[in-house]
């Protein structure tokens, strides 16, 4: 078992599941990821997609290879009072050396914040 970055405890992730199918990341919102208005920063939102599409592409990988953002594409459709997230990733396409990846954000009541594609460079380890 890995273990996971410093920074995601910071930003209060926690991974809820991890299979082969889908990803779900849990974020308890840092009171200093909102904004002025009371509502959850963008910031936040997308940084939750680049850690939880990286997160569904690495379960599909091995221990030594590596994945770097390439493009995040976040279409935000609501505000956020909430500071409970969730973001549930799916790997769309794994190539040898280009993965994407897809997901959305909801609130804990379900209500869809956010919809993200990621393309990711993959460089995988050859011995």
């Amino acid at each position: 078992m890995i273990r996971p970055p410093a920074f995601m405890e910071v930003l209060g992730l926690t991974i809820e599941r991890a299979d082969e199918r889908e990803v779900v990341l849990r974020m308890a919102v840092p009171d200093f990821f909102m904004s002025p208005f009371g509502a959850v920063h963008g910031g936040a939102i997308a940084s939750l997609f680049d850690i939880g599409l990286a997160i569904a592409i690495a379960r599909r990988l091995t221990p030594s290879d590596r994945i770097a953002t390439h493009n995040l594409s976040v279409t935000y459709v609501a505000f956020s009072r909430e500071q409970s997230l969730v973001c549930r990733a799916r790997v769309a396409s794994l190539r040898r050396v280009i993965a994407v990846a897809e997901g959305e954000v909801v609130t804990a009541g379900e209500t869809l914040v956010a919809k993200a594609l990621g393309t990711f460079g993959v460089r995988r380890h050859t011995p």
